[in-house]
């Protein structure tokens, strides 16, 4: 504005308002922003460790059974202790809830107290001819009685391999046949020794190399050939 002619003054200008004061600050009010979304629905991440894992399979029932939990313990057991177990030992639950684990299971004590209550001939007098007769007959009851101990042999023998071997052998047609003379080895007829004892041989052919050299070193091979001579 230019300034007024000489003599002649204006009234001062009015002062300029004063500015309103700030509002409180529990006033204020915070606007969220809208372009933020927040998702209450997020996944939670999925455990990491052990413990979670393993609750987790109980819930969804994956959990081992008690019966599965015994067995697997039970098998540890006997490899920490040496003991794998027979054939027929480690596979008896196998055949059944009806058979008679005691009567399965045969026992080296048992097949030495069949051994040992074998009877004894002994003659005082008698002509030639009749002891050779009672040789005969000695020789035979003494491969009779050698049976139950072949089947130990041959059980012990097929519970030392591997797992893979045990049970193609299980799963095969040859299974039954050994199942049922190990009922009772003792009770076999003739028909039946013949039969068991040409699975067997041909069972054992299918071993590896280095589990034929450690049997035919050990002591059960002499049996083993021994029954090779009555029913191969």
């Amino acid at each position: 504005m230019p300034p007024p002619p000489p003599g002649i003054n204006f009234p001062p200008p009015p002062p300029l308002p004063t500015p309103p004061p700030p509002p409180p600050l529990d006033e204020v009010v915070t606007t969220p922003d809208p372009e933020i979304e927040v998702d209450d629905a997020t996944p939670s991440p999925p455990p990491t460790d052990f413990h979670s894992h393993w609750e987790k399979r109980k819930n969804d029932g994956d959990a081992p059974s008690v019966e599965s939990r015994e067995s697997m313990y039970g098998h540890i057991d006997r490899i920490s202790s040496g003991q794998v177990g027979s054939l027929m030992d480690r596979f008896s639950d196998r055949f059944g809830s009806e058979l008679d684990r005691e009567i399965i299971v045969l026992r080296k004590k048992q097949q030495q107290d069949l051994l040992a209550i074998k009877p004894t001939v002994e003659l005082i007098s008698a002509p030639e001819s009749d002891e050779e007769d009672i040789d005969d007959a000695s020789e035979d009851d003494e491969s009779q009685d050698l049976f139950p101990e072949f089947f130990g042999v041959v059980n012990n023998l097929l519970g030392d391999m591997e797992e893979d071997f045990i049970n193609a052998f299980v799963s095969s047609d040859d299974f039954p046949l050994f199942q049922s003379v190990g009922e009772s080895p003792t009770d076999c007829d003739e028909e039946t020794r013949s039969e068991f004892f040409s699975m067997i041989n041909r069972v054992l052919g299918e071993l590896p190399e280095d589990k034929i050299e450690d049997f035919i070193s050990s002591p059960g091979f002499e049996i083993y050939q021994k029954m090779g001579e009555l029913y191969s």
